[in-house]
């Protein structure tokens, strides 16, 4: 069990966990964040969950319990690159999807917490705005972000801003765990 010592390496820093598709991003920012709540930082926490539903095995939402303090927000999120049924359809997608997490993005300023995990941050990065991203991201002292980071997927304009927006992201982070 990760003790409060551990919590340490991530407290007032921006933390990046970055891999390919079923490499445990999501579940290693799960227990990340669950040591956080066991050590009584729950109502300083939001979760900005910005994956798609599991799509033919690759995706998924972070877990939580309910009646936990943690700010939670999330949308109905497409997994472009799983369901566009061509660049166009794919393209279109990832926009849609850049638009409701601007939404969020929104909410979340409304009622910022100090501690902030995201999920899946590459689904925003595929057609979104780095720097209101990054923004966003400075509003919290503790940042822990997970990220698509692989060769998975074909390569592809979205694929390709993706990645050179994960390698700015990277260079943001001060620590980048590579999974």
């Amino acid at each position: 069990m990760m003790t409060t010592d551990h919590i340490e390496q991530y407290l007032n820093r921006q933390t990046l966990i970055a891999g390919d598709v079923n490499s445990g991003k999501t579940t290693k920012t799960g227990l990340i964040l669950q040591r956080f709540l066991e050590a009584g930082y729950g109502r300083q926490m939001a979760v900005l969950d910005l994956a798609p539903a599991t799509v033919a095995g690759i995706g998924g939402k972070l877990a939580l319990d309910s009646g936990n303090p943690v700010l939670y927000l999330t949308a109905d999120i497409a997994a472009p690159r799983s369901m566009g049924r061509d660049a166009a359809h794919t393209l279109q997608l990832a926009t849609e999807n850049a638009r409701k997490i601007e939404e969020l993005l929104e909410e979340f300023r409304g009622d910022r917490r100090d501690i902030l995990f995201i999920n899946d941050a590459t689904l925003y990065l595929q057609s979104g705005s780095l720097e209101l991203f990054l923004k966003t991201l400075e509003m919290s002292a503790t940042r822990i972000i997970n990220a698509y980071y692989g060769t998975t997927f074909a390569e592809s304009d979205l694929t390709r801003r993706e990645r050179r927006l994960s390698d700015k992201l990277m260079d943001a982070s001060d620590q980048v765990i590579l999974l």
